[in-house]
């Protein structure tokens, strides 16, 4: 019988990690090492015995809250396999380097990163003995995937962080349907949002095409899809990026299986336009999607809901996609992670099924 435990990520955003444990193989595998973000950063429950029993550990992408606690799990002695996508995977250097200056001791070496072939997208294979593997896209940013998993005749969904409506990026849909137990990312399930909504409210907050704003952004699926939905609802304005955002949306097209086939056209548009251009300290109306804004001007922030008319830029399942979502995904058992306590506590009210857990 599997067995999931939490060590992070249910019942607050961020330091997401999973342990699934099979009883009558003893196989044990990490779905996802991340540390929840602030200063000082907060790091999943991971011990000695854990680290060194464990077989393999499952990357769905590489945001900090999803890896950030990998140079810890090396500390405490795992020296096995890292699988993720290729895209992922191409993604990880600067990561490791930024780990490295932060803990010039963590044995990263250690770490074997393995990047799962693009050949098995939607196919069960087999990773180790008695553990079967399926994976498809997530649509979260680049290179994000959710996994299934059957040891045995028991099977378990990992959606990783999912977005149902990115108007850029695949999301796959599983071919299996019914589980013994799914993890459900529920990061913006607490409200409702939809995405044409939101992107709408966000172009109301930019209305006046002769100023500049900021809106804070970070490398992310969330920064590119921002980005070209805002560039075609407002054909009036200059958007600005730092040489950081422009060498991901480059990334794009090493991938074109991520991107929806028929926005690749418009996608290369975008980046060939005028319209597009890199951010200087030269004070000039437009809207700067950056990390930090160049100069002082109007800010947005995207990041915080208030209500259904905030400026809020969706990029986990809001209470909508939650439903389509759980009514595809059957599962006997379900838990949800990617929530604050309060919001969760909102979430379980609003659903029925008797074996959703905490």
């Amino acid at each position: 019988m599997m067995n999931l435990t939490n060590l992070g990520g249910v019942k607050e955003y961020g330091r997401n990690c999973f342990l699934l444990t099979d009883h009558t193989t003893n196989a044990r595998i990490m779905l996802d090492c991340g540390v929840r973000n602030g200063s000082p950063e907060v790091y999943p429950e991971i011990t000695e015995e854990i680290a060194q029993s464990l077989q393999a550990v499952f990357i769905s992408h590489v945001h900090n809250d999803h890896i950030g606690a990998l140079p810890l799990l090396a500390e405490k002695g795992f020296s096995g396999e890292v699988w993720m996508s290729e895209a992922s995977l191409a993604q990880l250097p600067p990561i490791i380097s930024l780990w490295q200056q932060k803990n010039p001791d963590a044995p990263l070496t250690n770490l074997q990163f393995r990047a799962l072939p693009k050949t098995t997208r939607g196919k069960e294979f087999t990773v180790m003995k008695n553990l079967h593997v399926t994976w498809g896209y997530s649509g979260h940013m680049l290179g994000s995937i959710w996994y299934s998993f059957r040891v045995n005749e028991e099977t378990f969904f990992y959606s990783g962080d999912m977005a149902l409506d990115s108007p850029l990026l695949v999301t796959d849909q599983p071919v299996l349907r019914f589980y013994d137990h799914a993890l459900i990312d529920s990061g913006h399930a607490a409200y409702t949002m939809p995405y044409q909504r939101s992107i709408q409210n966000i172009q109301d907050a930019l209305s006046d095409p002769l100023k500049p704003y900021h809106v804070p952004v970070n490398l992310s699926g969330k920064a590119c899809d921002l980005l070209f939905s805002l560039y075609h609802a407002l054909p009036d304005q200059t958007f600005f990026i730092d040489q950081a955002l422009n060498n991901h949306l480059h990334a794009y097209l090493q991938y074109p299986d991520h991107v929806r086939e028929e926005r690749i056209h418009e996608f290369t548009n975008m980046l060939q336009s005028d319209r597009l251009q890199l951010a200087t300290e030269t004070k000039q109306p437009g809207i700067y999607l950056t990390k930090q804004a160049p100069f002082e001007m109007t800010n947005i922030q995207t990041g915080i809901y208030l209500d259904q008319s905030s400026p809020f830029y969706k990029s986990h399942p809001d209470r909508d996609d939650l439903s389509r979502i759980l009514s595809y995904i059957k599962a006997t058992q379900v838990t949800f992670f990617h929530s604050k306590e309060q919001d969760l506590e909102i979430i379980l009210k609003n659903q029925t099924n008797g074996g959703i857990m905490l």
